[in-house]
């Protein structure tokens, strides 16, 4: 009987490490496809750029936020514009993505249906260089489950370290105006 309960406890054990895994993503949503798109306008020039390409993951029970992109999966109206960016500015080969670490500061109940304003509050790199920063956005909840998150808001290019040379420095504005959409879906390990 002793070794039979040795054996229960030992092969019951794996078996409640495996549900605490699964557990581990219960509350967990993401998205693989998201879109972010900047806009910087100036007399001379408007820089218009879009990557559907930003992954993002949402825990609803830590209310924990991640959301990362590749620099070089922006896309430009002009080729140009995009080798610019890429090579001279945002240095994508040596800092290739921009990532935000954040929670969302809002009492939230993730199961009441329903579109509400929150704030992001973490560290928001780009260009190899962490800003602190609250954004704000909206999150739609549908069927209980987060569905879609939206956020717009500015980045100036001084907190990052993109220098700007001397001469194109009409063309390119100092405050770049970014817009964030990402839809949902549970997250699978499959």
């Amino acid at each position: 009987m002793k070794n039979l309960f040795v054996l229960f406890l030992l092969t019951g054990i794996p078996f409640l490490h495996g549900k605490a895994q699964v557990d581990k993503y219960a509350n967990t949503y993401s998205c693989t496809g998201g879109s972010i798109h900047f806009f910087s306008s100036t007399p001379l020039e408007n820089i218009d750029a879009t990557s559907k390409k930003a992954v993002c993951v949402l825990n609803t029970e830590t209310k924990k936020v991640y959301a990362k992109v590749q620099m070089s999966s922006f896309v430009f109206t002009k080729r140009l514009m995009q080798e610019h960016f890429n090579e001279n500015y945002m240095e994508s080969d040596k800092f290739p993505f921009g990532v935000l670490d954040a929670v969302i500061t809002n009492d939230l109940d993730f199961t009441k249906d329903g579109t509400y304003d929150v704030t992001l509050k973490g560290t928001f790199e780009v260009h190899g260089v962490k800003q602190n920063r609250e954004i704000p956005g909206k999150l739609t909840i549908t069927n209980g489950q987060p569905f879609r998150a939206t956020a717009a808001f500015t980045v100036k290019l001084a907190d990052h370290n993109i220098k700007i040379p001397q001469a194109v420095i009409l063309k390119i504005a100092e405050d770049t105006k970014v817009d964030v959409d990402f839809l949902f879906e549970k997250y699978s390990k499959n």
